[in-house]
């Protein structure tokens, strides 16, 4: 039988550690980001999420909450970006990438009460180009108002999911 935890941490706490070697892997080695682009400024604020499958860290994502200007073209709103998803190689392919997204964001759900908290109605990701389908099998939508960016040389699409589609995707029974 699969354990699977989702254990959320701070940058100075020794869990990091297993954040960034995955980060650095992907990211850094894989991707071939560069390694100054990769750790920034928001890695101080955010909070950072670490997947455990039997006891080994296998994927990370982390996330904050920022101002989103003009959402839909008819309103200012704050919504809860999440970032860095990352999963190490050697344990992709086994619906780990799908497990950690729903954890995340059913975590981030709960620990905001999001619920009652009108002021974030949706969640938020900057997504890689070749993953959207991926995004949107778990109710993700590409915002069209946003054309194709590029960060550190890849492209990528915002991605929405509201409060609602989360509530009835994530905890419906």
């Amino acid at each position: 039988m699969t354990e699977s935890t989702l254990i959320s941490t701070e940058i100075n706490s020794d869990l990091f550690k297993d954040i960034k070697k995955i980060r650095y892997d992907v990211f850094v080695i894989e991707q071939e980001c560069p390694e100054e682009e990769e750790w920034d400024e928001y890695d101080e604020k955010a909070k950072h999420l670490l997947l455990k499958i039997n006891g080994d860290s296998v994927g990370c994502a982390r996330w904050r909450k920022i101002y989103y200007p003009d959402y839909q073209g008819n309103m200012d709103c704050d919504v809860i970006k999440m970032e860095r998803f990352a999963v190490l190689k050697q344990f992709r392919g086994k619906n780990y990438g799908k497990e950690l997204v729903k954890k995340v964001v059913q975590e981030i759900y709960q620990k905001t009460n999001i619920e009652q908290n009108t002021d974030y109605p949706l969640f938020m990701i900057n997504a890689q180009q070749y993953v959207e389908k991926f995004y949107q099998s778990l109710g993700f939508e590409t915002d069209k108002n946003i054309p194709i960016f590029y960060e550190a040389g890849i492209p990528h699409v915002r991605m929405i999911i509201p409060k609602d589609t989360i509530k009835n995707l994530y905890f419906s029974n």
